[in-house]
């Protein structure tokens, strides 16, 4: 049971009591409704709450002020959480924890294999492990020690460091990203500084705003237009090989080989060969 769902139930009710009111409906239809309704209703919340992974936490220690939910647990201050998911989370700050949102201010650590519907962090947060997600959006500083997955879109500024591959939707990135394997993504906009373990591989356009020295140690690979220029005088991206299906325009690369259906070089370019497919 969703939780729209059950706010359909509840407006149900609601709006059952105003058809009564206007004497729309007789008090034996109302009362035979009603009962209808509320035992469904209490029935759904039933199985919500037996299926929340809250009901699973073995420790919850908060220094400040917060609040403990059927749903949700809030910290103001610092807190430690432990059970989630078979780990633990702390933080000192803010934050919120539910079984579909994980909004941190502040720092925070975070237990591995984790997953949660939307990740908002701002501050400083570490991961024992892998993030699954939909949607990512991290400030501050990061470290994840395994992969990140969002699956609709993940946007980190500040500084991060992901010990594996990003897998995602729309994947924005400024400041400065280490990624110690590939990224897999269907957009892909990278702007700052960036050192990419291995391939960088986008469906539709791979785009990128170099202000300082940048890699790619794998190939960039990409379904459709690959846009790269310098924002600042030392922008520069090494990269060995971008394989583009549409148009190719650069500034500040280096690289072995360059193919796409347009190829066009801006200054600063080091490439060996390059080759245009046309239509």
């Amino acid at each position: 049971m969703s939780k729209k769902e059950i706010e359909e139930l509840t407006t149900l009710i609601k709006a059952l009591d105003i058809r009564y009111r206007n004497e729309e409906i007789t008090r034996e239809e109302y009362d035979n409704l009603m009962a209808k309704y509320q035992s469904k209703l209490d029935e759904e919340i039933s199985i919500a709450k037996s299926k929340s992974m809250l009901k699973d936490l073995s420790y919850i220690s908060i220094s400040g002020s917060g609040k403990v939910t059927d749903s949700y647990i809030k910290i103001s201050g610092s807190g430690r959480v432990d059970g989630w998911r078979g780990g633990s989370i702390s933080i000192s700050g803010s934050g919120k924890i539910s079984d579909d949102e994980i909004k941190v201010s502040g720092s925070a650590s975070l237990p591995g294999n984790l997953e949660t519907h939307t990740l908002i962090a701002s501050g400083s947060i570490k991961a024992d492990g892998p993030i699954e997600t939909t949607i990512s959006t991290i400030s501050g500083s990061c470290k994840i020690e395994g992969y990140l997955i969002a699956h609709e879109k993940l946007t980190i500024s500040g500084s991060g460091k992901i010990e594996a591959d990003i897998k995602g939707g729309h994947v924005l990135s400024s400041g400065s990203l280490i990624v110690a394997g590939a990224i897999l993504c269907v957009r892909a906009e990278l702007n700052g500084s960036y050192k990419i373990g291995r391939n960088v591989e986008c469906q539709e356009l791979f785009s990128s705003e170099l202000d300082s020295k940048c890699s790619i140690e794998g190939d960039l690979l990409c379904s459709g237009d690959v846009q790269i220029e310098k924002s600042g005088r030392r922008g520069h991206l090494q990269v060995e090989q971008i394989l583009a299906e549409g148009d190719v325009y650069l500034e500040g690369v280096s690289a072995q080989y360059v193919s796409g259906k347009t190829v066009e070089l801006g200054p600063d370019c080091q490439i060996s060969k390059v080759e245009e497919k046309g239509s």
